[in-house]
């Protein structure tokens, strides 16, 4: 797996948020304290500035907690181009030959698969009634930006491979070792998590914190150790080696539900068989200021698409 890194430290990234606050804060609050409505001016002239900033802090936020590269493999694509994979489906293999014979020929073909992306949209204003008076920080409305973007792409790659990963036997020819299993049994996860591990690398095991508890914690072999660099993408513990991630959700007032289903757990192979696939459209992106309303307004704008082309690398474990 490989992750992305962001283009500033934590101290730095730090620092650029206070950056961002202060250019808020001096624009709309006056020296004595009050509201500065000619401040709107100040802001409007800078807007694209301050958008780009706003922008680079959310891409930061995101490469620092997405835990999407425990799952898939991360492919960056241009917009003006349609992309297609290959992956060999066939093997050469070494054949009997007597004496004076012709040498019989093999040939590898392929299979090949496209990846389709959409574009989607987070669009935010912020009051600057509310920057002013402190309860709303600039910097924070980008946190909450990079975490929405992190739960829509976690659930939607969650939902793909929920209808990717069937109930039938996994490649390692052993009786009970399966892509997908009922109930979150020591069996059950040891079968899916040694299948995975014959495919050759160390798997990691996902759900949210209530399909985990307590009932994992029981079993042998579960340690609480982990690294840092895994724990900011949400890694609690390690089970017979593979890193367990508590995947992080929000409960929505508006929607009465959360984003990501507590009644799976998803094990993912070390070598990914799916591909995410994000295209560069930062250019659309847009920021404008409301003099009317005294409001901020920025329109983030993504593109991506997701193909699972090997589920063999996945397990899945219903919650019963």
């Amino acid at each position: 797996m490989v992750f992305k890194t962001a283009s500033r430290s934590e101290s730095e990234l730090k620092d650029a948020k206070a950056t961002l606050d202060n250019a808020f804060k001096e624009a709309v609050v006056g020296s004595n304290g009050k509201f500065n409505a000619r401040g709107l001016k100040k802001l409007d002239d800078n807007r694209m500035d301050i958008a780009e900033l706003i922008v680079q802090l959310i891409q930061d936020t995101v490469n620092v907690t997405d835990p999407l590269p425990f799952l898939v493999e991360q492919v960056e694509g241009d917009i003006k181009n349609q992309y297609v994979w290959q992956r060999p489906n066939s093997a050469l293999k070494v054949t009997q030959r007597s004496y004076g014979s012709k040498p019989l020929s093999q040939r590898i073909t392929f299979s090949e698969f496209s990846i389709k992306t959409t574009m989607k949209e987070l669009a935010v204003e912020i009051p600057l009634e509310e920057v002013a008076s402190g309860r709303v920080t600039p910097s924070m409305v980008t946190e909450q930006i990079a975490f929405t973007i992190n739960r829509y792409r976690l659930a939607s790659v969650l939902d793909a491979l929920d209808t990717a990963i069937t109930a039938v036997a996994d490649r390692s020819g052993k009786a009970g070792f399966n892509l997908r299993y009922t109930g979150l049994t020591k069996a059950n996860l040891d079968n899916a998590i040694d299948g995975l591990y014959d495919e050759g690398v160390v798997p990691s095991i996902f759900a949210r914190y209530t399909a985990f508890s307590p009932t994992v914690r029981n079993f042998a072999g579960w340690s609480n150790l982990s690294t840092y660099d895994h724990e900011k993408r949400g890694q609690i513990a390690s089970y017979l080696g593979a890193p367990v991630v508590q995947l992080n959700d929000q409960f929505s007032f508006t929607t009465q539900s959360h984003a990501l289903r507590n009644d799976r757990v998803y094990i993912a192979s070390g070598k990914p068989g799916a591909k995410f696939m994000t295209k560069d459209v930062s250019f659309l992106n847009w920021a404008m200021v409301d003099q009317r309303t005294a409001t901020f307004g920025t329109g983030v704008r993504i593109e991506d698409g997701l193909l699972v082309w090997d589920p063999y690398q996945y397990r899945i474990i219903e919650v019963s």
